[in-house]
């Protein structure tokens, strides 16, 4: 092999190791490095998002004899489960988004059972109990409107006698 063939040879070879040098991993075949992916973050929903959506089966009047405070929360009832007797200085809307729970509240002590896309109203200060006797969580969407600065609900004596 002549000197000139060597040297282009040689000088090939170095520059296949430079450029190997500056692959990332993966590019020549081997395995990429276990790193970790770089973190997604998801694109928050445009516009307003509904968390859920139901029917009151009764007329309802809501009167508050001053001040109110509103709030949102999800609760979920697990299979079995039960709120315990209790009540709340204001009222409370709740839309089951999914499962279904068994009311049973002071003024009507029969268990009433609501599913998904149904909605309950309990009056300011009426106590009630709910459970869920389905093989499913019960999710709920509740709002409540409250008396400022007075603890959200107290729990109850049962109000109706076998429930």
């Amino acid at each position: 092999m002549s000197t000139i063939v060597r040297r282009m040879v040689l000088l090939a070879v170095a520059g296949c190791l430079v450029l190997a040098g500056c692959a990332q991993p993966g590019q020549l075949g081997s395995p990429p490095e276990t790193a970790a992916p770089a973190p997604v973050t998801p694109e928050p929903p445009a516009g307003p998002v509904e968390l859920g959506r139901g029917t009151v089966r009764d007329p309802l009047e809501i009167r508050t004899p001053g001040s109110a405070v509103f709030s949102v929360r999800t609760v979920v009832v697990p299979p079995g489960g039960t709120t315990g007797w209790h009540q709340h200085p204001g009222t409370e809307t709740s839309i089951l988004k999914s499962g279904s729970i068994t009311l049973v509240r002071q003024d009507a002590c029969e268990p009433a059972v609501f599913g998904a896309g149904d909605a309950v109203f309990i009056p300011d200060a009426l106590p009630h109990l709910a459970r869920n006797d389905g093989v499913e969580p019960a999710e709920l969407v509740v709002t409540y409107l409250l008396a400022p600065d007075a603890p959200d609900r107290s729990d109850v004596p049962p109000a109706c006698p076998g429930v």
